[in-house]
């Protein structure tokens, strides 16, 4: 025997997890039209059919109305799918049509029969799961809820879960092997910077992505990603929320890129504004939101932004270029098959802020950021850390003169001077050419009063960087004695 509560539950999860909206509901509530626009296919869910002659009459209407049907829908379905809930044993012989259209029924008189006329394995398995000491009504208000926002939060969303569980997983993994999130660690597993992407690192756009400093900084991201996510990938479909996603996040590093110089980022907050982007721009083309589902919004938007304020390594640049990023990727496929001007427009307007950013990003003074954490680690007075990211830096192949500099620094602190200029002299070898390295040694002698390594040294730094008042002064200085 079938119920009205496997009817409505039926419809819940139709609606639920096969991305399909209600668009037409009788007055008695007794018939259902879901339509998922996508795959242009209609679900009509009935209950109470009692005979054959009504089956037969549904049908004919359905083939009447045809030009009514599609006008109200706004496209011509591929397929139409009957499911009667019946409590008599009546055939679907000679119901099921081809042509004019491809229509099929399902006669559902029980819990087995509705199980088999699931659309798929996995809303079965989710049918078998569900706890069927619900009332009917906890399924009738889902189905039925007119705020959009809650609907589509209703939604099942897999890409969204996905990239969550991802997020999570790496969080967990540095937390269990890396310990802690210094800016060294968050670089090596793959944080953005300008130095290493201008390096051939482009990899650190994705990655970087996926992680995050700190507990705070997940769970922050992750909370806006399950509503923002939720919506987009209801409103859009799934792989194309994941394109929209990763298009943002990559964009609001591409503008990262462009003006952060010496830190590194990290996070999924560029490709979330995207997703705020994109969601504001449906919102503005469709007109489907109500002023409460819009007020509801700005309500999560205005709480995310200020809880932001408070936290450390808030990369506001990122976050205005992956909005932005959201924006452009609504925009351009909308446009393509409503206005093939505004269409044109947009990529024009895409590609010229794409190639400004990527010419500002290789035509900025580069920053060893290598060398900017060890700086930040002699100013804390850490000398073995300090160490660690020289010894790092070396062995990776990003050491400079800077860098030989900053380890001589280091050894005479925590040795001896001697170490230290030998420190200076290998850095020499390598960096021949290094004004920084000449000077110091040339200090490091007059010091020593071996005056003639001294000059010898001075002035290789004047030829090298004739415009620098300190190495000038220094020649003077030695000139005169």
């Amino acid at each position: 025997m079938i119920t009205e509560k496997q009817y409505w539950k039926c419809i819940y999860l139709w609606v639920s997890y096969n991305d399909y909206q209600v668009v037409y509901l009788s007055q008695e509530q007794q018939e259902v039209w879901l339509a998922n626009k996508l795959k242009k296919d209609v679900a009509i869910f009935k209950y109470g059919v009692n005979t054959s002659q009504e089956t037969r009459f549904l049908k004919s209407r359905l083939i009447e109305h045809q030009t009514d049907i599609e006008t109200h829908l706004g496209f011509s379905p591929k397929t139409y799918q009957y499911y009667l809930f019946t409590e008599y044993e009546l055939s679907n012989d000679n119901l099921d049509e081809k042509h004019p259209i491809d229509l099929k029924f399902h006669m559902i008189h029980d819990e087995a029969a509705m199980a088999k006329n699931m659309p798929n394995f996995f809303t079965r398995q989710i049918n078998k799961l569900n706890d069927d000491k619900k009332p009917t009504h906890h399924y009738k208000k889902r189905v039925l809820n007119n705020n959009p926002v809650e609907k589509h939060l209703l939604k099942f969303a897999p890409v969204t879960y996905a990239l969550i569980a991802i997020n999570v997983v790496i969080w967990l993994a540095m937390v269990l092997f890396l310990n802690h999130f210094s800016d060294i660690k968050l670089l090596d597993v793959g944080g953005l910077v300008h130095f290493n992407f201008v390096h051939g690192e482009w990899y650190r756009l994705i990655s970087s992505m996926f992680l995050h400093f700190g507990f705070e900084h997940l769970l922050m991201n992750m909370l806006s990603l399950f509503l923002f996510g939720k919506i987009v990938e209801s409103l859009i479909g799934h792989w194309r929320m994941l394109v929209l996603y990763l298009i943002s996040g990559i964009v609001g590093n591409f503008a990262s890129l462009s003006f952060n110089l010496s830190t590194v980022s990290a996070g999924a907050s560029g490709a979330i504004f995207g997703l705020i982007g994109a969601i504001v721009t449906i919102i503005f083309l469709s007109k489907q939101f109500n002023r409460k589902a819009i007020g509801e919004l700005l309500i999560a938007l205005v709480v995310l932004i200020g809880l932001s304020l408070f936290m450390p390594n808030i990369n506001i640049v990122a976050h205005v270029g992956g909005f932005i990023g959201g924006i452009f990727t609504v925009v351009i496929p909308y446009y393509f098959n409503k206005n093939r001007n505004i269409f044109w427009i947009s990529i024009i307007v895409a590609a010229i802020l794409l190639i400004l950013t990527i010419v500002r990003i290789y035509t900025i003074d580069e920053e060893n950021i290598y060398n900017t954490m060890i700086k930040n680690e002699l100013y804390d007075t850490d000398y073995k850390e300090a160490q660690d990211i020289v010894d790092h830096t070396i062995n990776k192949g990003y050491a400079d003169d800077e860098t030989y500099y900053l380890a001589g620094m280091i050894t005479a602190t925590k040795s001896s001077k001697a170490e230290a200029m030998a420190q200076w002299e290998r850095g020499l070898k390598n960096f021949p050419n290094s004004g920084l390295l000449n000077y110091q040694l040339a200090i490091a002698n007059r010091s020593l009063d071996d005056e003639k390594k001294a000059k010898k040294y001075i002035k290789k730094a004047v030829e090298i960087n004739p415009n620098s008042e300190a190495y000038k002064n220094l020649k003077n200085e030695l000139d005169d004695q």
